[in-house]
């Protein structure tokens, strides 16, 4: 008998056995994964649920993407330079940063139960603004009620808010003697030079955010979780230039009425409620 031919014969068998039991491996390897992302998926909504705490809407499983992102916040110096017949009306000052602008007399009407359309009105008015075109009304930080509200709007970058105040455009609503509801007061902070430090990364998903405020205990039970959403956020001041990264921002209304919000860090899921922002004089 051919030994050379018995030799090829065994070792085709061998490696069609190995073929057969790698294919069998990594179906039961997928498997498995779908059924531990199911499981985790499951376990936090179902771990929420345990606990009474309920989530209003959907919690998605969507990672979306970002950046690490530097920006000089804007002085406003182009309005001080333009002298006595500046762009914007009112009674404006400039203080560290932050313009405000008050209108005791003019005509700046506001209609609460239709903001997005009154804010987008406002921001193209540009004796009443500077440079309103970049902002965009936030309904998730503004503040209405019958009397009187804090609309608020900010810049962006790719579609995903600065949700900080070095951004941030806050319009004062009140009643007027008529019943008008009209802007008292506005103040601004503008960022400038915004630009990526990195290529853009992958961010952690809602699902994945709310596993980790609650394995660190950041959720109360019997508590609510009103909103979810993300924006960028400082986390580094090195002299003129902010850092900025994406943070889910997580709205908890506990069971005594209170609220409170919570940050996660959409880049590494950690969690950075409390921290404040180091500065940097000379890197």
């Amino acid at each position: 008998m051919d030994f050379r031919k018995i030799e090829w014969i065994f070792f085709l068998v061998f490696i069609g056995l190995n073929i057969f039991l790698f294919s069998i491996y990594w179906n039961n390897q997928h498997e498995q994964s779908l059924v531990t992302n199911s499981n985790q998926r499951e376990d936090i909504i179902h771990r929420l649920e345990n606990d009474d705490i309920e989530v209003k809407g959907q919690v998605s499983d969507k990672q979306q993407e970002g950046y690490y992102l530097s920006a000089e916040q804007d002085t406003f110096d182009s309005l001080l330079n333009e002298g006595a017949n500046p762009t914007i009306k009112g009674n404006w000052s400039i203080s560290d940063k932050v313009l405000t602008n008050s209108y005791p007399n003019a005509d700046t009407e506001f209609d609460l139960k239709k903001s997005t359309s009154s804010f987008n009105r406002l921001m193209k008015n540009k004796e009443f603004i500077m440079d309103g075109e970049e902002y965009t009304y936030m309904p998730d930080i503004s503040k209405k009620d019958d009397e009187l509200g804090k609309i608020i709007g900010a810049q962006s970058y790719e579609g995903i808010p600065f949700i900080d105040e070095t951004s941030r455009v806050t319009l004062d609503i009140v009643k007027s003697d008529d019943d008008q509801e009209r802007v008292s007061k506005y103040t601004q902070t503008r960022l400038k030079e915004i630009e990526p430090l990195r290529e853009k990364m992958t961010l952690y998903s809602e699902k994945e955010i709310l596993n980790t405020l609650y394995i660190n205990n950041n959720i109360p039970s019997k508590s609510t979780i009103t909103n979810i959403y993300l924006g960028y956020f400082r986390t580094l001041e090195v002299r003129e230039k902010n850092v900025y990264v994406p943070v889910w921002f997580v709205k908890i209304k506990a069971s005594d009425k209170t609220t409170q919000i919570e940050k996660v860090n959409a880049l590494n899921n950690q969690v950075i409620t409390n921290n404040l922002v180091p500065k940097v004089e000379n890197p």
